[in-house]
């Protein structure tokens, strides 16, 4: 995980759509997806069931990492991944509030444990998990 203080001096905060109004504030922390030696598991930290790794990383409008805040001042440091087989998307998609533009969203939950993971992103042209990073290990 990135701390707070490090985000801020790498980030760019960004206020996109005019949305600032409706709460929604992101700050891009990298530009480039992270290099890892060889591939590692990335678990649930409730269950330590293996979610994703590190081979599915990947960088979205620019970044690998982001933090954003809800409508509701929730505020969610993500990573994002090509894929994560470990989670499930519920059912129910959402275009309302969406952090990446031309998106919808969907609740992603652990296959094991239900924990609430983060979310699944998908537009006509592709497809990603973002994944809350506090509940990630790896």
């Amino acid at each position: 995980m990135i701390s707070i203080k490090k985000e801020w001096g790498d980030g760019v905060l960004c206020f996109r759509d005019n949305q600032i109004d409706q709460g929604v504030v992101h700050l891009a922390l990298d530009k480039n997806k992270p290099q890892a030696a060889s591939r590692e598991a990335v678990l649930c930290s409730f269950c330590y069931n293996a979610v994703t790794d590190t081979d599915n990383c990947i960088a979205v409008n620019g970044s690998h990492a982001h933090i954003f805040a809800n409508p509701h001042g929730y505020v969610y440091e993500i990573a994002c991944y090509k894929r994560a087989d470990g989670c499930v998307a519920l059912p129910v998609p959402s275009v309302e509030f969406s952090w990446f533009k031309g998106y919808y969203w969907q609740v992603a939950i652990c296959k094991t444990c239900s924990s609430h993971l983060g979310w699944f992103f998908q537009s006509n042209e592709s497809s990603f998990f973002g994944l809350i990073q506090k509940y990630l290990i790896g």
